[in-house]
């Protein structure tokens, strides 16, 4: 016997709590892919001028990962300031002592439509967050979202087909049968 990939049996009609219990995964599928949708990082492109913005760590250092942690910082001081969370690497951040509030300087666009910090600088304009590590940081968050976005459409087309191959389709079939042998 041939193995196939849907095994689903021929002729097999689902139950309605089968049905239930698919689209209620179905519909989980699609408020995790909105959620990590709404984590998707957008990277403008590089701007022609940046301008030096005064920024403050509101929050202390928590671990992102083995290497990493994330730099919770406050950009501007008016009242069109917003907070901006960046992963900076474990070297990046090991000699400063982001544990209190301190102020920082970070580069950003100039026409400030755009909340992307392009680089972060301590208070005496040293270089402790560059531009390519920035770049680096956005585009593995990105990849690895994109790649859990393809698996939650794949995985979601197969409910939707086994929806309705099982509950649908072989339903109709089963009743049309079930017509003809009367």
């Amino acid at each position: 016997m041939r193995n196939k990939f849907f095994p689903v049996p021929v002729g097999y009609v689902s139950s309605v709590f089968e049905i239930v219990f698919c689209a209620v995964v179905l519909l989980l599928y699609v408020v995790f892919s909105i959620y990590i949708y709404g984590r998707l990082i957008d990277v403008p492109p590089v701007p022609d001028k940046l301008v030096m913005k005064e920024a403050f760590v509101y929050r202390g250092l928590s671990q992102a990962s083995k290497t990493t942690y994330f730099l919770y910082l406050r950009v501007g001081a008016d009242d069109a300031a917003y907070k901006y969370i960046i992963e900076a690497s474990s070297r990046d951040v090991a000699y400063a002592n982001f544990d209190k509030p301190q102020k920082l300087w970070v580069a950003v666009d100039s026409d400030r439509s755009k909340k992307f910090v392009w680089g972060v600088y301590d208070d005496n304009y040293g270089l402790l967050i560059s531009r390519q590590d920035v770049l680096r940081w956005a585009t593995s968050v990105n990849v690895g979202n994109y790649f859990i976005l393809s698996l939650m459409f794949i995985s979601s087309l197969y409910f939707i087909y086994i929806i309705f191959l099982t509950g649908v389709w072989n339903r109709v079939a089963a009743k049309r049968m079930a017509c003809e042998n009367k």
